[in-house]
């Protein structure tokens, strides 16, 4: 079962939320005789620098492997902000500035990657699977399922995949997930039931479900996503995060 790669908790990925949701700051050294939010946030971005030079010295035209590698960068700050909420101390209502520079940093990685990926769609229509391979179709699909700072760059890659996706060019399932980012961008309902955030201490859909669920269900079964029931199960546990409350 493949599950949408971005965080399930969209209040996370609103500092405007984090400030609204964080209390004061603490130490989370002292809480838990490790090293605190901000060690683990420092030692993240040299690693992260690292990462950057690999790709800055790629050559231009080795895109697949810059593809890769800008992926690599977009899952590793989300990968941080997962280890974090499970750190005692270190979720977002103990270390509210870390999670601010978390989040400015997350942020900067999102746009790179979404400026470089519409350049190189200038010149192709996308990075279909018959041509580029399972591989890259997915990881294109990562840095536009980020771009919320530019839904119009959304909206026109969904209309791409519209037309893709009937000839096998694109993972079905990949579709189903933008359209619902799309949809809970708008207030809309939502299609296909992917979009969940932690909300009191439990999992909620981000906006209600389009349709009932038996109809929701056979709707996901086309695109290969497991039912509702299914799917709940395995998202991570709210009250069992320091953050997720």
């Amino acid at each position: 079962m493949r599950l949408p790669p971005s965080p399930f908790f969209a209040c996370l990925l609103a500092v405007s939320v984090l400030l609204g949701a964080c209390s004061a700051r603490a130490d989370p050294g002292q809480q838990t005789g490790g090293p605190s939010a901000d060690d683990v946030f420092d030692a993240y971005l040299e690693e992260d620098r690292q990462l950057e030079a690999e790709l800055d010295a790629l050559p231009a035209d080795a895109t697949l492997e810059i593809l890769r590698q800008r992926t690599v960068r977009d899952q590793r700050v989300r990968t941080l902000m997962l280890d974090l909420l499970q750190t005692p101390g270190a979720g977002p209502n103990e270390a509210t500035l870390t999670w601010l520079r978390l989040m400015r940093h997350m942020n900067t990685i999102d746009r790179e990657n979404a400026n470089w990926l519409k350049a190189r769609l200038d010149e192709i229509d996308w990075f279909t699977r018959s041509e580029y391979g399972e591989q890259a179709d997915n990881d294109a699909f990562l840095i536009v399922q980020h771009a919320t700072h530019d839904p119009d760059f959304m909206r026109n890659i969904h209309q791409r995949f519209e037309r893709l996706a009937q000839g096998g060019e694109i993972a079905p399932d990949n579709y189903a997930l933008l359209t619902d980012r799309l949809a809970v961008m708008d207030g809309a309902p939502q299609p296909y039931g992917s979009q969940f955030e932690c909300v009191d201490g439990e999992q909620r859909l981000q906006t209600p479900l389009s349709d009932p669920e038996p109809v929701v269900d056979a709707r996901r079964a086309e695109v290969g996503l497991p039912p509702l029931a299914e799917y709940r199960a395995v998202l991570p546990d709210c009250s069992a995060l320091p953050g997720g409350g």
